[in-house]
């Protein structure tokens, strides 16, 4: 049984480190990247859209490492993935165009948001390595 529980533990810090890894790459490298190579409308399009479609996979990795978190009994590790899987969440909600009417008068600011997710998706990267860790650890 012990070593399910190692099975289990090194699963939830691969799924939790896989988050942390897409993460950085979405939030750090791919918006360089697009900033770099595009011009200014299209590369924040591209971000926005990038930020949004990865936001799901890297809650559904952690969401997956909490499991394993579980299981291996890494209780605050669950607690910690949990919680960042749904920070990750966040920017579904964040990036989520308005429904219903618009105010007249008032711009819709895609570069506030833009922002704001790459700051959430920064931030949860580092909680998603700290969860990898505390998996791995055991704690």
């Amino acid at each position: 049984m012990d070593v399910l529980g190692n099975i289990f533990q090194g699963a939830g810090a691969a799924f939790a480190g896989g988050a942390a890894a897409s993460g950085w790459t979405v939030a750090v490298i791919f918006a360089n990247i697009a900033f770099d190579g595009l011009d200014y409308n299209r590369a924040d399009r591209m971000l926005r859209r990038t930020l949004l479609v990865s936001s799901n996979f890297q809650a559904i990795l952690l969401g997956i490492a909490a499991v394993f978190s579980l299981l291996s009994g890494s209780i605050v590790a669950f607690i910690t993935c949990l919680i960042t899987a749904l920070g990750f969440l966040s920017n579904v909600w964040t990036l989520a165009p308005r429904s219903g009417k618009r105010v007249t008068g008032m711009r819709e600011n895609r570069k506030g948001k833009r922002m704001v997710a790459v700051a959430l998706t920064l931030i949860q990267t580092a909680f998603a390595a700290l969860g990898a860790a505390l998996v791995a650890f055991g704690i």
